[in-house]
């Protein structure tokens, strides 16, 4: 019986998964760049801004829930993001002023104050 090569623990270029999506011709760096980016976005983008967001909207509860709700969601996709990217051999940068100016989408503007009743 031939001796199996020992992978390396750690090693993620060895996984059955990446040769899987190697062999449908995905280029697999690319790909790591592209749910970085997109982990960015979700995280120092959409998720900060909901978070603040959700702050301003003093007397209006179902506005809060709105936001709220959308702030859960992106962290939730954050979450699902991040083994993926790991699991393809790559990380997630550390959190810096670089990797802000980095996410997929443009940062989204904050409100300076808090809404204003109309009633």
């Amino acid at each position: 019986m031939p001796e199996q090569e020992a992978v390396k623990h750690g090693d993620g270029n060895a996984s059955v998964g990446l040769e899987v999506i190697r062999a449908r011709g995905v280029d697999v760096e690319k790909l790591i760049k592209m749910l970085v980016a997109n982990a960015a976005a979700e995280f120092a983008s959409t998720y900060h801004y909901y978070t603040i967001l959700r702050m301003n909207p003093a007397g209006h509860e179902d506005y809060k829930e709105i936001c709220e709700d959308a702030r859960l969601e992106d962290r939730a996709h954050f979450e699902l993001i991040v083994p993926r990217i790991y699991e393809l051999g790559g990380s997630l940068p550390m959190i810096s002023k670089p990797s802000m100016t980095r996410p997929a989408a443009p940062p989204p503007k904050c409100p300076t104050r808090p809404l204003q009743s109309t009633s």
